[in-house]
């Protein structure tokens, strides 16, 4: 198809040509990324460079053991590079996941975040994300889920090292409940970190079924990817989604857990965008949220299709909803530094 686009190729970094990076470092403003304590596991297994640069690949989750990865000489590399001032790659110019502002940290670290992408598959298709490029691309890779035995490995590789999980993101560039064994992810993430804070970003566009599922699996934390007030306003970027049918998971799922005594934190995500903004938009939506029963929270976000209102004014409507945003805009769009940023 005329214009379809080609997905980058796969690039392995390997720790054997850091002396080849080190001398291509370029300095930096950031303080670190979120690749400094997180592990990135994709659908296929692969561990890729967090996950704004997916195709930058570090290892593979299912030959390699992750607890010696977190701490071996790639991510040593890392950590040495944002403490020196630089960069430890070329191509992190640009990329989303690096923050201006970021806690202190040592070249070995003891605090592990795990990002699980559970699916590649999505029944969406959202603009500028990962997956509706590759699903629309000329070389769109397999789709498919991850296997639970490389979950399962994964954790007892990082349980066997006594490294302390302070979070489990069940979410990648796919629908995590096309991962039938999603809920049992979080159930032996629970089991074997009873401390960590479990959560996973849906865009609900399922039935009761799932929604039931899900209710008391052990998740801190289930998001609702609804990003508008109506069918026009929240398809215009949930391309292919239907709002009445993801509202009517929010309410399931919402029953369900009150009807299970479950301690799962239900909240409806909702991003702001150009289309969706306007104060009746807003406002319906927290009706709505609140007609459920459940918490509203909003994020702003970058490039051409965010919202463009002042900051301040959307605050002052949402009034003391959460309001902030879960990316450093600084590292997208210097114009943005001055932008709230999201503690949870």
């Amino acid at each position: 198809m005329l214009g379809t686009p080609v997905l980058p190729v796969s690039i392995s970094i390997s720790p054997d040509r850091i002396p080849v990076y080190k001398a291509n470092q370029h300095k930096t403003n950031f303080e670190g990324c979120t690749q400094i304590n997180q592990i990135f596991v994709k659908a296929n297994g692969q561990i890729s460079c967090s996950c704004m640069r997916y195709y930058h690949v570090l290892a593979n989750a299912r030959e390699t053991n992750v607890a010696e990865f977190f701490n071996g000489d790639l991510m040593r590399y890392i950590r040495q590079s944002f403490q020196n001032g630089c960069e430890p790659f070329v191509f992190c110019k640009g990329c989303a996941s690096r923050h201006s502002k970021y806690n202190k940290f040592s070249i070995e670290e003891q605090i592990i975040s795990l990002h699980i992408e559970p699916s590649n598959q999505c029944n969406l298709f959202c603009e500028v994300c990962t997956c509706t490029d590759e699903r629309l691309s000329e070389n769109t890779p397999p789709r498919l889920n991850l296997d639970f035995e490389t979950y399962e490995k994964l954790l007892g590789d990082i349980s066997g090292a006594k490294l302390n999980v302070a979070a489990i993101a069940l979410v990648g560039f796919g629908e995590p409940l096309f991962n039938s064994r999603t809920p049992d992810m979080a159930r032996a993430g629970r089991r074997l970190f009873p401390n960590a804070h479990i959560y996973l970003d849906t865009n609900a566009n399922f039935g009761e079924k799932r929604a039931r599922e899900l209710a008391d699996c052990g998740l801190n934390e289930i998001r609702l990817g609804l990003d508008g007030s109506d069918q026009a306003s929240y398809s215009t970027y949930r391309k292919n989604g239907n709002f009445a049918k993801a509202l009517g998971f929010a309410r399931a799922l919402a029953s369900a857990v009150r009807e299970k005594g479950s301690s799962t934190r239900v909240i409806w995500k909702y991003i702001l965008f150009r289309h969706n903004d306007r104060d009746e938009q807003i406002l319906a939506a927290v009706k709505m949220a609140e007609e459920i029963g459940i918490p509203i929270i909003f994020d702003a976000t970058g490039g051409e299709l965010a919202s463009k209102r002042a900051l301040g004014e959307i605050q002052r409507l949402v009034g003391d909803r959460k309001f902030g945003c879960n990316i450093d805009l600084a590292a997208i769009d210097p114009e943005h530094d001055r932008l709230p940023r999201r503690t949870s």
